[in-house]
């Protein structure tokens, strides 16, 4: 069981502790999460009061596809892949969650439904959790909260629905180049050459929706090209105009 701490009211201002900027939404001034939208500090407060961080260490399984949705999870620290696997046992990437994001929505529910996926910590990973019975009676309580968790789910749908427009619009070069440049501004973390990004070809593939060897292809290519440079699970950035240039 991974270790946990009751966190209180000394968790405000949680702009002190989460970036504010899931899904690529623009911060505002007081880097509030999205599922905080619109509610004042002392709401924010109770809530989070109600929380616990749970701590995960890196390939550490935070949740499983199917299992029934008993919590709710606001990423603190880190990042946490989220993906299904296929019949033949592939994980197939959906998403990255960065700090600030949520996952486990199915949880504001009265009769929760199962996980779709299965999340993982990718690296030291701190999470803020709330189990179904709270997670209810603050729904209750500031309905403002789950008008945010639909809007989160709706951005979800959004963004999943570019992924499928481009998988019959764009070809599989500009959907790996679009990829990168989503993963550098939600994750990417500063390199001397560029900006760096954590991930295997495989899940990078998965996230572009093309095969793992036109991936590896195209970063073979773009290395060659001085636009990004390769290492066993992590991709720098360099010169993202010289992609599609």
């Amino acid at each position: 069981m991974a270790s946990h701490a009751k966190a209180g009211t000394g968790a405000l201002p949680i702009s002190a502790h989460i970036a504010a900027a899931p899904l690529g939404a623009q911060s505002n001034s007081k880097a509030v999460p999205r599922l905080f939208s619109d509610l004042n500090n002392d709401d924010i407060a109770q809530i989070m009061a109600a929380a616990i961080v749970r701590k995960f260490a890196a390939g550490e399984t935070i949740i499983r596809a199917e299992d029934p949705g008993t919590h709710l999870f606001l990423l603190k620290t880190g990042s946490v892949d989220f993906y299904r696997v296929t019949p033949e046992g592939q994980q197939v990437l959906i998403i990255r969650f960065s700090p600030g994001d949520t996952f486990g929505l199915a949880t504001l529910l009265g009769k929760p439904l199962s996980y779709i996926g299965t999340a993982e910590a990718l690296g030291e990973t701190e999470l803020y959790v709330w189990e179904h019975t709270w997670v209810r009676h603050f729904a209750r309580k500031h309905p403002l909260l789950t008008e945010n968790a639909l809007r989160i789910g709706l951005e979800y749908i959004r963004l999943y629905s570019d992924r499928h427009l481009a998988l019959v619009s764009d070809n599989a070069e500009s959907r790996l180049a679009r990829t990168l440049s989503l993963l550098e501004i939600r994750t990417g973390q500063r390199h001397p050459r560029g900006l760096e990004i954590q991930i295997t070809n495989e899940h990078l593939a998965s996230l572009a929706d093309i095969g793992y060897y036109t991936a590896s292809r195209l970063l073979n290519k773009w290395e060659r090209k001085g636009a990004v440079e390769k290492s066993r699970g992590k991709v720098v950035v360099v010169s993202p105009e010289r992609m599609l240039g």
